[in-house]
């Protein structure tokens, strides 16, 4: 399925910011490579971000938790690809997972000119 995408890792120590919990611009910066990826999968060539939406910082998350990152894509136009995209994480010991941040991502196909192109659909 080409319009879905997930991604799962540890949080690692030098992802962590002074409060000691997973700092933003990490999460931020997944959730931009994850968007990448599907919209690269999707259309078949290089894309850009074209704007992000509504990031929803809910609950923290530590060092050592499972973050998955799960991407889909809601719709699409000629050239660009609106794609929602859910963080969450869990506490490996105790099982507890937690909705952490939620956001809307537009990535717009790009030529080797860095112009739009339409989109190749896979």
């Amino acid at each position: 399925m080409n319009d879905y995408l997930e991604m799962a890792f540890l949080a690692e120590p030098n992802d962590v910011n002074f409060g000691g919990h997973v700092h933003g611009g990490e999460v931020m910066k997944w959730m931009d490579q994850i968007g990448y990826a599907l919209a690269v999968r999707y259309s078949k060539g290089y894309a850009v971000t074209k704007f992000v939406d509504n990031i929803d910082f809910m609950k923290p998350m530590k060092i050592g938790d499972l973050v998955r990152l799960k991407a889909h894509i809601v719709t699409t136009g000629q050239s660009s690809m609106n794609i929602a995209i859910e963080v969450t994480s869990e506490d490996l010991g105790s099982g507890l997972v937690v909705n952490n941040c939620c956001c809307t991502m537009v990535f717009v196909a790009i030529d080797a000119e860095g112009k739009k192109r339409v989109l190749v659909k896979g």
